[in-house]
């Protein structure tokens, strides 16, 4: 069976979603601070008792308030629910009548068990978590300091589009021959000549190739004053700068033709002179206004 990266990340949403909603819940009924009403009842029996503290339930509950559309007064009853008020009767021989306030939930601020679930979601996601946390800004720096985490998804994304491209490579190769576009010998060759191009998602390959080349550069750097001593050229581009010999034989064009360029340029112009009779640009100045 083969189970879809997403699959992991199943439970640690559904566990995220009930953590919420609990925290919803609890957080609607511990929010109110609740009041707690001992009536003294004294000696009356029980039922009397029972009497008295609904009436007084009831005397507390009903408030006087005056329509201003209708001109009218009428009572506004206040029913008693979950997250209102306690009544309790109290016998004589007590404290008497009072009334205490239950405090609130003391803990409604702590986020602590909702942002771990949160986070193992975002693990379990193959994304860095940085980049789902909203007060993590982004920012182009060196690649020494790319996380892991980065280096990690990258890999992630490079496999994923690896099997992608053999899906679309099956599906082309059924398409063009039941067309009759090619036969099916004629594929292994088309195959070798196919290739997909991604786009980056991000600059982080880049800053990678540039922080490797000037990594490069300083060991260079470094050898050269045992050049033509210990080391040879070829053998520090080979294996310091890692170019393979169609790459050295390019550059190698590549230098003959601007330094023909460039005695062109000075057959053409002469050599450069600055204006302290040093050497300058090469170029004839522009004319003076």
């Amino acid at each position: 069976m083969v189970l879809s990266h997403l699959h992991k990340a199943i439970k640690p949403l559904n566990q995220l979603r009930i953590l919420e909603d609990a925290t919803v819940i609890y957080r609607i009924s511990r929010a109110p601070e609740r009041r707690i009403f001992y009536i003294d009842v004294g000696n009356l029996p029980k039922l009397k008792a029972e009497q008295y503290l609904r009436d007084m339930m009831a005397k507390h509950k009903n408030r006087t308030i005056y329509d201003a559309n209708t001109g009218e007064i009428k009572d506004d009853r206040k029913f008693m629910t979950m997250l209102e008020d306690y009544w309790l009767p109290r016998r004589e021989g007590g404290k008497g009548t009072e009334i205490t306030t239950l405090p609130a939930g003391q803990n409604l601020g702590e986020m602590d068990d909702v942002l771990y679930f949160q986070k193992k979601l975002y693990r379990s996601l193959n994304v860095p978590v940085s980049r789902l946390e909203p007060e993590t800004g982004f920012s182009l720096g060196r690649a020494s300091e790319i996380s892991r985490d980065e280096i990690k998804f990258q890999k992630f994304i490079g496999r994923i589009r690896l099997k992608f491209s053999r899906i679309f490579e099956a599906a082309l190769e059924k398409q063009l021959i039941l067309k009759g576009i090619i036969s099916p010998d004629d594929w292994p060759a088309l195959r070798r000549d196919m290739k997909f191009d991604y786009i980056t998602d991000n600059h982080f390959s880049e800053l990678k190739e540039i922080e490797i080349m000037r990594e490069r550069l300083s060991t260079v750097n470094d050898v050269d004053p045992y050049l033509g001593k210990y080391f040879s050229s070829s053998w520090v581009k080979k294996n310091i700068l890692r170019q393979t010999d169609a790459e050295i034989e390019d550059m190698h064009a590549e230098m003959m033709a601007d330094t023909e360029a460039e005695q062109e340029n000075i057959d053409n112009f002469g050599p450069p002179q600055a204006e302290n009779g040093e050497e300058g640009s090469g170029f004839p100045e522009a004319p003076q206004d």
